[in-house]
C-alpha cells in the first residue's frame, strides 16, 4: 500500500538508501519573532501562527501512519525557515535516517493556514495540507498530491484529521510538533 503523505511521504521504489541517506536537510532555525500582520501570505502570522521556527514530534505526538510500517518513525524534526526552505530528519526504531527538504509557502490568513510544500530530496513531490501554531505546539497535517496517489488533503475548512485516500483511517495523519 503507498501511504505517500507530506513532509514524509513515501519513497519510491526508484531511491536508492544511499539517495536517502545523502539529501540533507537545512537544520538553521530562524529566530525571527516578527509578527506584523501584513497582507503577504508567505509571512502573515495573523490566524494560524508563525510556523518559522524548528520543531520536533516524538513518541505519542506522531501520527499514527508513521508509527506503524512501512515508516516506524520514532522521532521527526523540522525546520521551516523564514526564507521559505524546510529540512525534515526522520529518524525510526532502527536508527534510520531520512532527510526531506524543498521550500515552502503557506497562507496563514486562513485559520487553520495552509502550507503547500514542494519537495526537492531525496526526490521530487508536492504537498498540500493545514496547520496551526498555538504558543509552542505545531498542529500539522498534510498529504503528497503530485505525484497522484489519490489522496484528498485536508482544508481550513474540512480542518484537523480529515485526509482522505486509500488505507487513511481519519485523524490518523495529523502530526503534533513542540518548538525546539
Amino acid at each position: 500500500m503507498i501511504l505517500a503523505l507530506a513532509l514524509l511521504a513515501c519513497t519510491p521504489d526508484d531511491v536508492t538508501d544511499e539517495q536517502k541517506d545523502t539529501a540533507s536537510a537545512d537544520t538553521d532555525t530562524d529566530t525571527d519573532t516578527d509578527t506584523d500582520t501584513d497582507t503577504d501570505t508567505d509571512t502573515d502570522a495573523s490566524m494560524a501562527g508563525d510556523i518559522h521556527d524548528g520543531w520536533l514530534s516524538e513518541g505519542a505526538d506522531i501520527s499514527v501512519l508513521f508509527q506503524g510500517a512501512p515508516f516506524s518513525f520514532v522521532s521527526v524534526s523540522a525546520v521551516f525557515n523564514t526564507d521559505q526552505g524546510y529540512g525534515v530528519v526522520a529518524t525510526d526504531g532502527e536508527g534510520a535516517v531520512t532527510n526531506f527538504a524543498g521550500t515552502f509557502v503557506v497562507d496563514a490568513t486562513t485559520s487553520p493556514g495552509t502550507i503547500t510544500l514542494t519537495q526537492s530530496a531525496p526526490y521530487a513531490a508536492t504537498s498540500v495540507g493545514i496547520y496551526q501554531v498555538d504558543g509552542d505546539t505545531l498542529t500539522y497535517e498534510a498529504v503528497q498530491t503530485v505525484p497522484d496517489y489519490g489522496f484528498t488533503p485536508p482544508t481550513p475548512e474540512t480542518g484537523f484529521g480529515t485526509t482522505a485516500g486509500p488505507g487513511v483511517v481519519a485523524g490518523s495523519n495529523v502530526q503534533i510538533y513542540q518548538r525546539r
